[in-house]
């Protein structure tokens, strides 16, 4: 190895290191929110039903229709809980737009005991390494495509997040990390290298390997070897049954639950003007665990909140923890308390 490449190797390992994030669990910001395709044939009434399925799945992370019908024979319409919809175009395609009703869906949980996840939602990272033995190996981008596998499954990754509200992300890795992932191989762990860059609360880790002309070796956390001529199709399945058991592991240890009832104090600083206020309000308003929110108290840079929360504190810590715009500073868990700063 070059003196140049050496040096260039540690600079990236540093920064790998340095530069990791170490949050695990990101803000969804769009989780009452249902983009529904619109299939020739499909009434407008049939849409708006498959928006409401997809919206309980999304907010109860459980994927049987159970709680579907808990809400529907408590004498509830789904369109009560709609806010607006409307037609929209993405990538040359028509979708249904729905908006549900947060308070209203979340009160309706409240009262049929049905636990909740909240706006914090997990990260599952995918580390595929794909080898058709008739170019060089790679590691599956989330920018680029080779194949009509590599198709198959981002589109799978992202109908799945969109389903089921959660992160199903592939690295981005540039130029010279590749380089060094693929030169020198024996000399360090790629996939560990890559998940030090991408916090996540599961690393997925699959290596595909073509061993004859229609024959597939798949190694990792899915494992078997394949002998036919429809391989993309057999290996999307799995992938997906795969994906559905680890996203149902993740969501059973977060859920909220909607039928206990706690107050918590907040505390923000950093709020410079009345916007600062109406977005910092905003931000709590839309927990998934916030029932009602009063101010308690207002002072020079600094406001605070009273606020009846669904589930327990912890849940609700763990829920705000991960807001784009405030930052938690401290927490007082005998005193329900926490203490933020306003982020613009």
């Amino acid at each position: 190895m070059s003196i140049i490449k050496v040096k260039l190797f540690k600079h990236i390992i540093f920064c790998l290191i340095i530069f990791s994030n170490t949050c695990f669990g990101k803000e969804f910001d769009e989780l009452f929110t249902i983009y529904e395709p619109l299939q020739s044939g499909y009434s407008i009434e049939k849409s708006i039903n498959n928006s409401f399925n997809t919206m309980i799945y999304r907010l109860s992370g459980d994927p049987k229709p159970s709680n579907i019908w808990k809400i529907i024979n408590a004498g509830n319409s789904r369109k009560d809980f709609i806010q607006s919809y409307s037609i929209k175009s993405l990538n040359n395609k028509s979708y249904l737009q729905v908006y549900f009703d947060k308070n209203l869906l979340v009160q309706k949980f409240n009262e049929l005991s049905i636990p909740a996840l909240g706006t914090s939602r997990p990260v599952i990272l995918f580390l595929i390494n794909v080898d058709t033995g008739s170019s060089k190996p790679y590691f599956l981008k989330d920018s680029e495509s080779k194949s009509e596998l590599d198709l198959l499954i981002k589109n799978l990754l992202k109908k799945l997040s969109s389903n089921r509200g959660i992160f199903l992300e592939l690295p981005e890795p540039d130029l010279n990390e590749l380089d060094l992932l693929t030169s020198y191989s024996k000399l360090i762990n790629s996939n560990k290298l890559l998940n030090s860059k991408y916090a996540s609360n599961k690393t997925v880790e699959i290596k595909l390997t073509k061993i004859g002309i229609n024959n597939w070796l798949v190694d990792g956390d899915i494992n078997f070897k394949y002998e036919n001529n429809d391989f993309n199709n057999f290996f999307i399945k799995n992938l997906e049954k795969h994906i559905l058991i680890e996203v149902d592991k993740l969501f059973s240890k977060n859920l909220i639950d909607t039928s206990q009832e706690t107050l918590a104090q907040i505390s923000i600083s950093n709020i410079s003007n009345y916007e600062d206020y109406k977005i910092s309000k905003e931000v709590i308003g839309n927990l998934v665990a916030t029932k009602d929110i009063d101010i308690s108290s207002f002072k020079i840079n600094n406001i605070s909140y009273q606020v009846n929360i669904y589930g327990n504190f912890d849940s609700f810590v763990n829920e705000i923890s991960d807001s784009n715009f405030i930052k938690v500073n401290k927490v007082k868990y005998s005193e329900n308390t926490i203490y933020m700063d306003f982020m613009r």
